[in-house]
C-alpha cells in the first residue's frame, strides 16, 4: 500500500522501484585513469507503477491532482508511508518528472506510472548539520616579476592619493610647484 499525506492510493499490482544517483566527477582529463572526485549523494527517486480499473476513475483524478498541488509556488511535499520507503528511511517526497496513465482497453484499466523524489534525504540532513567550511584562499602560481626601482610600488598606495615623490622626482615637483 502507498499512502501520501494520509491519503491511500489503492493501486492494484503496485510496484515501487528506487534509484539513487551517486554523483562523481571524472578527474582523469585526457588520460585513461579512473580517478574521480566524490561530489555527494543525491536523493533517492521512487518510481511508482500500478493499475487503476476504469470503474474507479476518482483514484486517477486524485493522483493527478496531488501531482499538481503547490505551496507558495513550489511542489507540495508529501509524507509517505510505504514498506519500501520505510526500509530506506524516506519520510518525505514530492512529485517530479512526468506522470503517465496509459489506457489498456482490452483489460479495462489504466496503467499509471510516476516518480516521487525524496525531500530532505539522510545525506542532505547530515550535510546541513556540518559546520560551514571557510573558503580556501587561492594563490597565483608561477614566477613573480619585480617592479623597476625608479617607480614607487602602486599596490601600497590607497586610491585617489599620490605616491610620495623621492629623489629627482621630489626636486622636479618642487620646481614645478614654484613655477605655477
Amino acid at each position: 500500500m502507498l499512502t501520501l499525506d494520509g491519503t491511500q492510493l489503492p493501486l492494484k499490482s503496485l510496484r515501487i522501484s528506487i534509484r539513487q544517483q551517486l554523483a562523481g566527477q571524472d578527474m582523469s582529463g585526457q588520460t585513461s585513469s579512473t580517478d574521480s572526485a566524490e561530489t555527494g549523494s543525491k536523493g533517492k527517486v521512487l518510481t511508482v507503477s500500478g493499475v487503476i480499473p476504469f470503474s474507479n476513475p476518482k483514484v486517477l483524478t486524485d493522483i493527478f491532482a496531488m501531482a499538481d498541488t503547490k505551496n507558495n509556488g513550489a511542489r507540495h511535499i508529501f509524507r509517505i508511508s510505504n514498506r519500501t520507503a520505510e526500509a530506506l528511511k524516506i519520510r518525505q517526497v514530492k512529485f517530479q518528472g512526468s506522470i503517465r496513465a496509459d489506457e489498456q482497453t482490452n483489460l479495462r484499466q489504466w496503467n499509471v506510472t510516476f516518480d516521487l523524489v525524496e525531500h530532505l534525504s539522510v545525506p542532505e540532513r547530515k550535510e546541513q548539520r556540518q559546520p560551514e567550511k571557510p573558503a580556501a584562499q587561492q594563490k597565483a602560481q608561477g614566477a613573480t616579476t619585480q617592479k623597476p626601482p625608479t617607480q614607487p610600488a602602486q599596490d601600497d598606495v590607497p586610491p585617489d592619493t599620490e605616491p610620495e615623490a623621492t629623489g629627482v622626482l621630489a626636486f622636479l615637483k618642487k620646481v614645478d610647484d614654484s613655477l605655477a
